[in-house]
């Protein structure tokens, strides 16, 4: 059915006006959503609480005392007493050398020690009886001295007497020196079985300390040189962690601060102090190998485990604080978002000690005064704009 002509021209007219109009409801509903509507932000407010400033390190569990212990003479090994894992106590055997030939060493020793004493047993009768002869030349000396003199015997005679003294001094002479070299002769032969004696002692490889035997480097049958290593012992009940810290934190080191250990899989830190501040940083990774120690040993570990520190570089108790992620950072220095009067503003505070969620506010805001972010973090928000919470969406 056909309309009418002035129908035609009046709806075309109607057209005509309703797309202005409705462009202009449009365009209304973009500005009002890019301008005008509340944006959705993350709100908390200014409170009081602690700050802990904390240097983070990863490192390894280490022993304070340690040795790798072994013989000091070479030889075979015939026994390892212990195996790896195992706890042993100071002066506990460990292991042995092959002693058949030390021992027959030992049994010649004494032997030549005995010899000596014997000959220098007969060197002291040899030594009486030329005293003896001796003493009984030299009366008959001066007996035919004295006969000479009165004429009552011949110079030849009184010559022979002469001699025999002679003969008697000289053998005792003689008597004296294979004592001496008798008696050190003697000396000798102990000092050589002292020697063998202690080289038996030393065939049997002694624990140095209490602790545990981490490792097994040598078996029954190995030949053993001077230095070698047989075992690996540490103190187990005197351990430390040596963490990597950044040097950055080094003018904020001291010693005995309280740190945190923490274990693989475990929440909860072991307690422990700063122990050793090291004078030197590791060239390559600018780290510095701090000492910390537990303030207890009451679980078991393992040399060379993987243990986390956290330092605890300063504390502040009952400060204004803010979190961190509300922090953020532009050519000027660090601002926040704030609310004012329910619009976003931006407020630059003085901040001090920084800790790993929170920062200390010391100016700038006060407590109670409302901190917004952007749902997604480190993103910026529009200042001016209305704001309502993300989570309730109505205006504050």
């Amino acid at each position: 059915m056909a309309f009418p002509s002035f129908l035609r021209r009046g709806l075309a007219l109607v057209r005509r006006g309703l797309f202005p109009l409705l462009l202009l409801v449009v365009v209304s509903v973009v500005v009002w959503f890019r301008i005008f509507s509340p944006v959705q932000v993350e709100a908390t407010r200014v409170e009081r609480g602690t700050i802990i400033q904390e240097a983070f390190g990863r490192g390894t569990i280490e022993s304070q005392r340690e040795a790798a212990v072994g013989f000091d003479l070479v030889g075979r090994l015939s026994q390892v007493l212990v195996e790896e894992g195992a706890r042993v106590t100071l002066g506990q055997e460990l292991a042995r050398l092959e002693t058949d030939q030390a021992k027959a060493d030992l049994r010649s020793a004494q032997t030549g020690v005995a010899a000596a004493r014997s000959s220098l047993s007969r060197l002291a009768a040899e030594e009486e009886r030329a005293r003896s002869l001796l003493s009984t030349a030299d009366r008959e000396a001066a007996r035919t001295q004295t006969l000479f003199a009165g004429g009552a015997i011949t110079s030849q005679q009184r010559d022979d007497g002469v001699d025999r003294l002679r003969l008697a001094r000289a053998d005792l002479d003689r008597v004296l020196a294979l004592r001496s070299e008798a008696t050190r002769g003697i000396d000798v032969a102990a000092g050589g079985a002292e020697q063998r004696r202690i080289a038996m002692v030393r065939a049997t490889l002694l624990a140095p300390f209490d602790g545990l035997v981490t490792r097994r480097l040598r078996e029954p049958g190995d030949t053993v040189s001077i230095g070698s290593t047989v075992l690996r012992i540490v103190d187990t009940s005197r351990v430390y962690v040596s963490a990597a810290v950044d040097e950055t934190v080094l003018p904020s080191l001291a010693l005995d601060q309280r740190s945190g250990i923490f274990f693989p899989r475990e929440t909860s830190p072991v307690p422990g102090r700063v122990t050793r501040i090291p004078w030197e940083a590791d060239r390559q990774t600018h780290e510095l190998f701090v000492e910390v120690t537990p303030d207890r040993a009451d679980r078991r570990v393992a040399i060379g485990q993987r243990a986390d520190v956290r330092i605890e570089l300063g504390r502040r108790e009952n400060v204004l604080r803010a979190p961190t992620r509300m922090l953020h950072h532009d050519e000027a220095g660090p601002f926040v978002y704030v609310d004012s009067g329910g619009k976003i503003a931006i407020v630059r505070p003085r901040f001090g000690l920084t800790g790993e969620d929170h920062v200390e506010v010391l100016e700038g805001l006060v407590e109670g005064d409302r901190l917004l972010g952007a749902p997604k973090p480190g993103a910026p928000l529009v200042v001016g704009r209305r704001w309502v919470t993300a989570v309730t969406a109505v205006s504050p």
